[in-house]
């Protein structure tokens, strides 16, 4: 209700409202919320009780500027750092040493020096941990190729360092050691020092043959090949597929059969018998009879240095000294191979193989898995093969 208390407010809001309407000039209110330009005035009980600012600030509103800044032409130079700031960066920089990221070689290529394939980084040879130069027999064309492919694939010298890239020299520097090592009337050799506060010494390099074969017949009686899973429990392959326990009794049978028929007994004797560990009857492994093993011990003995360091290798990877064996020895020829890296890898891993039938493979894992134990296997095959081809035009 309009009282003589309210009368001079209204009447002074009433023409501030006429003044703004007869400029017209879109703008806004006092309040900031309707233009004034379509504003009409709420009847008079509703604009006295209207809300009203409690600061008698004056509004400042952005003045828009144009795109691009305020001033024509080409945006400013940097600023310049000062010479002492220059030099010191130059310093610290100096002061980082930087990585090698080139190899000291441009070329590869092989010589055929005293009946042996030499590699050769330009004119430099490549040596072993001992001290020799990496070079393979002349029977041997196919390994000294993959040497040399080895290291003309190198991006750069810290690859050589790291084994995973030289998996075929780590290999053959390994039989060339133990090649000379045999020759060698010496029994013991000086070493080195092998990192700080370690003098070098003496170590005993003829037992080295023997150390090896007792590390590969301590596979025997827990040969993969040998464990077969049980009959009951685990999964089970889809319909019109084999079990993984018949799978593993075909493999095993296969290589027993094998090994009958191609490792020598003495004259008079019966061939040789192995043993299953059947998950049926428990999971222990058992032993295998005495006989066995001293005929594959002499058997393993007589191999040459290339032949045992590469069923070293082939054990570690297959976990089966029958499977290493099988593949080393028919291997060995290369004009007659019925038996591969495909075949020796499929039996020595028949219980992923199986896992991931039936639920899949895991990136980065299982194919990893598979790409380096045929890798592992295709070195094996390599180092002991053996072609005899024309010697190369020198």
């Amino acid at each position: 209700m309009l009282t003589s208390a309210n009368l001079p407010i209204a009447t002074s809001l009433s023409k501030s409202i006429s003044l703004l309407r007869a400029s017209r000039q879109p703008s806004l209110c006092w309040c900031c919320t309707t233009s004034l330009a379509t504003f009409r005035p709420l009847p008079l009980a509703h604009r006295i009780a209207a809300p009203r600012q409690i600061h008698t600030t004056h509004s400042n509103y952005a003045n828009p500027l144009p795109l691009g800044g305020t001033v024509d032409g080409p945006p400013p130079d940097p600023p310049v750092p000062q010479p002492e700031y220059i030099t010191r960066n130059r310093l610290r920089q100096a002061a980082i040493p930087k990585p090698r990221t080139e190899r000291f070689w441009e070329d590869v290529h092989l010589k055929v020096v005293d009946g042996r394939y030499k590699i050769l980084l330009d004119a430099r040879s490549i040596k072993t941990s001992a001290k020799n130069d990496v070079s393979v027999p002349v029977n041997k064309p196919l390994l000294a190729y993959a040497l040399q492919v080895e290291w003309a694939t190198m991006r750069n010298s810290k690859e050589a360092l790291k084994s995973h890239f030289i998996p075929l020299t780590s290999l053959t520097s390994r039989a060339i050691d133990l090649e000379i090592a045999e020759k060698d009337s010496t029994p013991v050799e000086t070493i080195e020092a092998t990192s700080e506060g370690e003098e070098g010494g003496e170590v005993d390099v003829g037992n080295t043959r023997e150390q090896i074969t007792d590390f590969v017949m301590g596979y025997l009686d827990t040969d993969t090949v040998f464990m077969i899973s049980p009959t009951r429990g685990g999964h089970l392959a889809a319909a019109g597929e084999k079990q993984l326990r018949d799978r593993q009794l075909d493999v095993a049978h296969d290589i027993i059969e094998w090994a009958q028929e191609n490792i020598p007994v003495p004259k008079g004797e019966d061939k040789l018998d192995f043993v299953l560990s059947d998950g049926d009857h428990g999971i222990l492994p058992n032993s295998q009879s005495d006989r066995t093993k001293q005929i594959l011990r002499d058997m393993i003995s007589k191999f040459s240095a290339w032949e045992l360091v590469g069923l070293e290798c082939a054990v570690i990877l297959s976990k089966s000294l029958l499977v290493a064996l099988r593949l080393v020895m028919e291997n060995r020829k290369t004009a007659d191979i019925k038996w591969d890296v495909e075949d020796a890898a499929k039996a020595c891993n028949l219980e992923t193989d199986f896992q991931v039938e039936q639920w899949g493979l895991v990136e980065d894992t299982h194919d990893v898995g598979h790409a380096d134990l045929r890798r592992g296997l295709g070195a094996v095959v390599l180092l002991v093969s053996e072609l005899n081809i024309p010697l190369p035009e020198q």
